[in-house]
C-alpha cells in the first residue's frame, strides 16, 4: 500500500510538472511569439472589442453563428464569443487576443491525459503522451496564435475523453454531445471529422450503448440541435460560399485543370474526354491532397512550407515520434486491438477536411495532431518495458540513456528556435513591419493633418486593433465609405485607407495634400525618400516607409 501511495505521489508530480512546463510554453512571450500581429488576429479581436461595445461586429452585422471577415467571408463565432470577457477585463491588445488558445491550449494537456488512461489503460503511456502533446511542434504554434484551431482541438479531445467515460457514468454522454456540437462551433474541419468519428465511437462502445439505448437517443438529440444549427449557417446564411472558395470541387478550377489536360495531348478529343475530365482531375487531386498530409517530409521533417502556419525548420512531429509510432501501433494492435483500430480510423478520418480544401494542412487537418501522439506515446512505454527483458544491463542503460538524449534534443532544438529564430525569420509572415509602421503612423497623427495608408480593409482593421478605435467610428466609416479624387477609401477620423500606387500618381505632392504622411510598401513611389523605414531581419529588406508631404 505505501508502494502504490508512492507511485500515485510520483505520476502526481510529474503530471503537475508536465502542466506547469505546458502552461510556461504557451504564455511565455505570448505577444512577442509569434511576433507581431497577424490581420486575421486583430479582426478577431476587434471583432469581440466591437460586440462588447456596441452588440454588433465592426462591420455593422450580428449573425450570432457566423461571423463577418474582413475578406467578406465569415468564421465560426466559438473564439469570439471566449475572447470577449478576456477583453473586457484585460483590455485590446494581442496577448489578450491570444489568451484563449493558450487556456484552451493548456487545458488540452490535462483532458488528453485522462483520455489516454482510460483507452491505453496505462499511466505511464497518459504522461508520456501528455509531455508529448505539450511539446509537440503543431500543437504549440496553434496555442500561441489567436485563431481558431486550438479550441477546436480542445472540445473535440473533451468530446472523445467524455465519450469513453461515460461507459461508466451514461451522464457523460450529455456533455460529450455538448463538447462535439460546441466544436462544430469553433472551427471548420470538426464539421466533417466529428460525425464520421462519432460513428467509429459508437462501434467502439456498442454493447454498453446498447443496454441505454433509449438514454443514449435522447442524448444524441443535443448533438443533433448542434449540428441542425451548424448546417443552416453553411446553407442558409452563406458559408457554403466560403467553402466553395477553397474547395477541391471549385467548378472553375476543375475546367481550367480539364481544359489544361486535353490541350497538352495527342489523343482526339473523344478519347481525352475519356481520361480528362473533371472526375478524373477531381480525384487525382483528392488523392494528392490526402496522401501529401502523410508525408515524412511534411509531418517529421520540415513541416508546412507556410511560415504563418508552422515553423518550418522542424516537422509537424519531432523525428523520434516516428519510430516510436510504428513500435506502438504494433504494441497496441496485439494488446488492445479495438484501440488500435479506433486510433486507426481517427488517423484516416482526421485528414478529409484538409484533403477537400486547397492548402492549409497544417489548420484544417489539425484534428489529425493527437492520434500519432498515442501511438507514439504507448510505442514508448512498452518499448521502455520491453528492455527490462534485456540481461545485459549496461546495453539496457545505454538504450534508455540514448532514448533520453534523443527526446531531449528534438525537443529543446524546436523550443530554442521557436522562441529565439522563429519571430525572426517569419516576422514578414505575421505582419510584425505592419504593425510598427501603423503604430508608428499612429505616433504621429497629432503632428499631421492627414495620414494616408496605402491598403485596403485589411489595413483599416489592424488599425482600429493597434489604435483601439471606437467600433461606433470604424462602423461608420466603413458603412458610409468615401472618395478621395475619384478613389475609394475608408476614412477614420485622420487617417485614409485606399490604394495609392506610384503607376497611377505621377506627383505624390500634388496628389496629397500639404502637412500630410504616406504609408506604403518601400518600392512604391521610389523618387520618395522615407522618414521612416521599416525593415525585416535583413536591414536590406525594407518592407514599408512612411514619407512626408510638406
Amino acid at each position: 500500500m505505501h508502494l502504490q501511495s508512492l507511485l500515485m505521489n510520483k505520476n502526481n508530480l510529474i503530471f503537475g510538472l508536465i502542466i506547469l512546463i505546458a502552461f510556461f510554453l504557451r504564455f511565455w512571450q505570448l505577444d512577442q511569439v509569434p511576433s507581431g500581429a497577424h490581420a486575421d488576429e486583430a479582426d478577431t479581436a476587434y471583432s469581440a472589442y466591437s460586440i462588447l461595445k456596441t452588440g454588433l461586429t465592426q462591420y455593422g452585422t450580428f449573425n450570432p453563428l457566423a461571423f463577418t471577415e474582413f475578406n467578406g467571408g465569415t468564421h465560426p463565432p466559438l473564439y469570439t464569443y471566449f475572447l470577449i470577457p478576456f477583453v473586457k477585463f484585460f483590455g485590446l491588445n494581442i496577448f489578450v487576443e491570444r489568451m484563449p488558445s493558450a487556456v484552451f491550449g493548456t487545458l488540452t494537456i490535462p483532458i488528453f491525459y485522462f483520455l489516454l488512461k482510460k483507452i491505453l489503460q496505462s499511466s505511464a503511456a497518459a504522461l508520456v503522451g501528455s509531455f508529448f502533446l505539450t511539446v509537440n511542434p503543431w500543437f504549440l504554434h496553434m496555442s500561441r496564435q489567436g485563431l481558431l484551431e486550438s479550441i477546436a482541438v480542445f472540445f473535440v479531445v473533451l468530446g472523445i475523453t467524455l465519450f469513453v467515460y461515460a461507459k461508466e457514468k451514461k451522464y457523460l454522454y450529455i456533455l460529450s454531445f455538448i463538447a462535439f456540437g460546441l466544436s462544430l462551433h469553433a472551427y471548420d474541419a470538426p464539421k466533417i471529422f466529428v460525425p464520421l468519428f462519432l460513428i467509429a465511437l459508437i462501434i467502439y462502445q456498442y454493447k454498453s450503448i446498447i443496454r441505454i439505448k433509449k438514454y443514449f437517443i435522447a442524448t444524441f438529440v443535443v448533438f443533433v440541435i448542434f449540428y441542425l444549427l451548424m448546417l443552416k449557417t453553411i446553407f442558409l446564411d452563406g458559408q457554403i460560399n466560403d467553402y466553395n472558395k477553397v474547395s477541391l470541387f471549385n467548378t472553375l478550377s476543375l475546367e481550367n485543370a480539364v481544359n489544361y489536360e486535353r490541350q497538352y495531348t495527342r489523343a482526339p478529343l473523344w478519347l481525352s474526354g475519356i481520361f480528362h475530365n473533371k472526375a478524373t482531375v477531381l480525384l487525382k487531386q483528392l488523392e494528392t491532397s490526402y496522401f501529401n498530409i502523410f508525408s515524412i517530409n511534411w509531418l517529421f521533417i520540415n513541416g508546412e512550407g507556410n511560415l504563418q502556419q508552422a515553423v518550418v525548420r522542424h516537422g509537424q512531429f519531432h523525428l523520434f515520434e516516428l519510430p516510436l509510432f510504428f513500435v506502438g501501433a504494433y504494441a497496441l494492435f496485439r494488446k488492445r486491438r479495438n484501440t488500435g483500430l479506433l486510433l486507426m480510423i481517427w488517423l484516416l478520418l482526421a485528414p478529409i477536411p484538409g484533403a477537400l480544401t486547397q492548402g492549409n494542412y497544417p489548420y484544417r487537418s489539425v484534428l489529425l495532431l493527437p492520434a500519432p501522439i498515442i501511438f507514439s506515446s504507448y510505442g514508448l512505454v512498452w518499448l521502455w518495458s520491453y528492455l527490462e527483458k534485456l540481461k545485459q544491463k549496461i546495453i539496457k542503460r545505454l538504450i534508455r540513456i540514448f532514448i533520453i538524449l534523443l527526446i531531449i534534443g528534438y525537443t529543446s532544438s524546436f523550443i530554442f528556435t521557436y522562441f529565439f529564430d522563429y519571430p525572426v525569420y517569419a516576422s514578414k509572415w505575421w505582419f510584425k513591419e505592419r504593425n510598427e509602421a501603423l503604430n508608428y503612423a499612429i505616433s504621429l497623427q497629432d503632428k499631421y493633418d492627414r495620414i494616408f495608408i496605402d491598403g485596403d480593409i485589411e489595413w483599416a482593421v489592424m488599425y482600429a486593433f493597434n489604435g483601439k478605435v471606437s467600433p461606433h467610428i470604424f462602423q461608420n466609416s466603413y458603412k458610409n465609405k468615401s472618395k478621395y479624387k475619384n478613389e475609394d477609401v475608408i476614412s477614420i477620423g485622420k487617417f485614409t485607407f485606399g490604394s495609392f500606387k506610384s503607376r497611377q500618381i505621377s506627383s505624390p505632392s500634388a496628389y496629397f495634400p500639404k502637412n500630410s504622411i504616406v504609408l506604403t510598401d518601400e518600392s512604391n513611389f521610389s523618387e520618395e525618400k522615407g522618414m521612416k523605414i521599416f525593415t525585416a531581419a535583413d536591414p536590406l529588406d525594407r518592407v514599408y516607409k512612411i514619407f512626408e508631404i510638406k
